[in-house]
């Protein structure tokens, strides 16, 4: 009988030492599991924060109306590069450079400023400054001092760098500042660097 007792308290050592071991190895296995889980939480955490911050940022730019995103572009200080009308008038543009700043903050169907500084002939298509709007078409249309009796309507493109303004001044039109009508009337062509 002491031997089969013997028996069974060896054989119970060695379940009682297997489970010990096994124990062991599931604490292990769960705390291991919870690193790898905590670690996979945050990083969810993370991606949809980053999702969130620029899902937003894009849904911003998205509100902007077209003329608003105009605007954002055509405000600013041009240099005139070149001007023409069926003839290079460049020179009469160039010492110094005649500057055109286009500037104003955003309201819907807004009236804008313009001023230019530099060169201008004596008379010159454009006067010294005044107001613009955007017409029909946002993207391609201005109109230079609107409701005017020196109202005139413009199209235009424009990149970040550069601006092309292509407009005509009516026969009968006086330019700015002076009075010789046919220097200044037909159609113009102004090229702008920012």
């Amino acid at each position: 009988m002491v031997t089969i007792a013997c028996f069974f308290g060896i054989k119970e050592r060695v379940i009682t030492a297997e489970l010990c071991i096994f124990t062991k190895q599931v604490k292990f296995l769960i705390s291991y599991s919870m690193k790898i889980a905590s670690r996979i939480l945050s990083l969810m955490i993370l991606v949809m924060v980053t999702t969130f911050y620029v899902g937003c940022k894009k849904d911003d730019d998205d509100k902007k109306t077209e003329e608003e995103i105009q605007l954002d572009k055509l405000k600013g200080v041009w240099t005139v590069v070149s001007a023409n009308d069926g003839d290079d008038r460049t020179a009469d543009f160039d010492d110094p450079a005649m500057v055109l700043t286009l500037e104003g903050n955003y309201a819907e169907g807004g009236t804008y400023n313009y001023s230019l500084t530099g060169e201008r002939p004596d008379p010159s298509p454009w006067p010294a400054s005044g107001t613009w709007k955007f017409g029909t078409n946002k993207s391609t249309q201005i109109v230079r001092d609107p409701g005017g009796v020196n109202e005139i309507a413009m199209t235009y493109s424009v990149t970040d760098t550069d601006l092309i303004i292509e407009f005509n001044v009516p026969d009968g039109s006086a330019g700015w500042p002076g009075g010789r009508i046919g220097s200044v009337t037909g159609d113009w062509t102004f090229t702008f660097t920012k």
